[in-house]
């Protein structure tokens, strides 16, 4: 039997304090979940936060904006990917890490070789670290957010579950309680859903909405849910309702 596949999207929002430094402790705590899910599941991250990382380790620079991203994102992607590592050398898990431009998903090749290196780390139990190449992305190419990332490897990766976390408990109606549950093919509630993008990172919740319903149209479920939910990883793939889910499209 093939195993369950599970991708953890880490927001931006979602591990970052007040003052845009990366919460140590909220990774630690998503770490040790994911390192116990592993023995029985194949996961992946995509994780944002390294251009905030690196904003928080070098002095501003007055370079064009396009530069300074690339700059913070070189230095911030070490850093990052040094807090997971550690975090996950605690539990004797291995980590890979993997940079993508939207570009490789045009370009047959690079996808392919994408994808047999992402099986190859599963098959070998090694947990796949994933973000955006913000150091050669630009405008024309780059992804909306993570979350289009996201949606694009459940699909390449037939996964069963994309989990979106954020600094929110999920999507709210007006009255700012979390809606349990969308279909795939469900209206997007403009009027509910907030058009701000996140305060450090490029998403928002409409577009993780939008990318939550192109991950179950292509027959993944989907779960919106705060980081910091004691255990919540655990506690969605147990099936308890926690966040905002999405239904996915049926064969």
């Amino acid at each position: 039997m093939k195993t369950k596949r599970i991708i953890i999207k880490v927001g931006t929002n979602s591990i970052s304090n007040s003052d845009g430094t990366i919460n140590k402790n909220v990774i630690k705590h998503l770490v040790e979940q994911i390192a116990k899910l592993s023995k029985d599941y194949n996961i992946l991250i995509i994780t944002s936060g390294a251009v905030g990382t690196g904003r928080s380790l070098i002095k501003e620079k007055f370079y064009d904006d396009i530069t300074n991203k690339q700059v913070y994102a070189a230095v911030g992607q070490v850093e990052l990917m040094k807090i997971y590592s550690n975090f996950f050398k605690k539990h004797k898990k291995i980590i890979a890490q993997i940079l993508a431009t939207k570009a490789d998903f045009s370009n047959r090749e690079h996808y392919l070789n994408m994808k047999n290196c992402l099986e190859s780390l599963f098959n070998e139990g090694i947990i796949p670290i994933m973000n955006e190449n913000d150091v050669v992305a630009t405008d024309e190419l780059m992804f909306t957010d993570n979350d289009e990332l996201a949606a694009l490897i459940a699909k390449m990766m037939t996964v069963d579950l994309l989990v979106l976390l954020t600094n929110v408990d999920g999507v709210y109606d007006k009255n700012k309680k979390v809606i349990k549950c969308f279909g795939c093919n469900d209206k997007t509630p403009n009027h509910i859903l907030s058009k701000d993008k996140s305060v450090f990172g490029r998403g928002g919740m409409q577009s993780k909405f939008k990318m939550a319903q192109v991950a179950a149209k292509s027959g993944v479920e989907v779960c919106i849910a705060n980081s910091r939910e004691l255990n919540g990883i655990m506690r969605i793939v147990k099936g308890e309702s926690i966040g905002t889910k999405f239904t996915r499209k049926k064969s």
